[in-house]
């Protein structure tokens, strides 16, 4: 067992840990791009199993197996369910944002079980193992780390609502779910530490009222209600406004929900295009 544990003080392992937490605590604040988006991928999936091998090291490759599957399922909406009834209780709240592009970090894992078949090198003192596998363990809950604060700021734009939801697929970096049209509740993922934005959006007359209800914070620093709301307001608000309205470099996916009380996120799929023109619009906010 020993030899095995020694796993989790190599070199490899170690980059990898300190990439993960250098990315979730410092990286993803200070440029919140789509390199800090993925690296936590890239790097937990190198680290993750090679953690629960070095443990049960009879069980490696099931283990490795285990860990593709259960990263496509929370990275998927079949883990929604489960993911609600976690956070019905009162304990950490826990998020992830849905990005199918995601998958790409699943790359990492050949990489990982070559490496964790490396024989390890010098034996290290039990009590450095146990540090780092302590560090590791709080990095793995860290990067699922998500609070949530409620708001209740409104936006006004003089358009109907059919083409505000225009203006809105246009901003979306990937494209919308066949459920967005019939959506008043609607969640905007960035690729940012504010992970996602719930909003609704209800037309008024020949107006379009946008309220912002929560955001969902994803990283372990400490969030400020009002930097979230500016950074909401920068990139998603202010953007709708411009002319010509263009893809957003943090705006990922706008998934619509069908019932407030209920959202229903639908996996995005191509839709054709909408050409129908733009009206004219005044900024305003209440």
């Amino acid at each position: 067992m020993e030899r095995h544990l020694n796993k989790l003080v190599s070199p490899g392992f170690l980059v990898g840990l300190t990439a993960l937490l250098l990315n979730d605590f410092i990286l993803k604040q200070q440029f919140h791009n789509g390199l800090t988006g993925k690296l936590s991928d890239f790097a937990g999936l190198f680290i993750f199993p090679l953690f629960w091998a070095a443990f049960f090291p009879r069980r490696r490759f099931f283990i490795y197996v285990m860990t593709a599957a259960a990263f496509v399922v929370w990275k998927s909406t079949y883990s929604q369910p489960l993911i609600e009834s976690w956070n019905s209780l009162p304990f950490v709240f826990i998020g992830r944002t849905v990005d199918y592009s995601d998958f790409l970090a699943l790359v990492a894992l050949p990489f990982s079980f070559a490496y964790g078949r490396i024989p390890s090198g010098i034996p290290s003192p039990r009590s450095a193992i146990y540090l780092i596998a302590v560090i590791s363990m709080f990095a793995f809950i860290a990067t699922s780390f998500s609070t949530r604060t409620a708001y209740d700021n409104e936006y006004v734009f003089q358009n109907s609502k059919k083409e505000l939801l225009e203006r809105i697929r246009r901003l979306a970096s990937h494209d919308i779910s066949s459920s967005f049209w019939d959506s008043d509740t609607f969640e905007i993922t960035f690729d940012s530490c504010i992970g996602r934005a719930t909003v609704n959006i209800q037309e008024k007359g020949k107006q379009s009222v946008i309220t912002l209800k929560e955001i969902d914070y994803r990283c372990p620093s400490p969030e400020e209600k009002e930097k979230m709301r500016e950074y909401f307001e920068k990139e998603f608000i202010n953007k709708l406004r411009e002319e010509p309205v263009t893809k957003s470099a943090q705006v990922d996916y706008v998934w619509g929900s069908v019932t407030d009380n209920n959202p229903r996120v639908t996996p995005p799929k191509r839709i054709p295009q909408n050409t129908s023109p733009f009206v004219e619009r005044t900024p305003g906010k209440k």
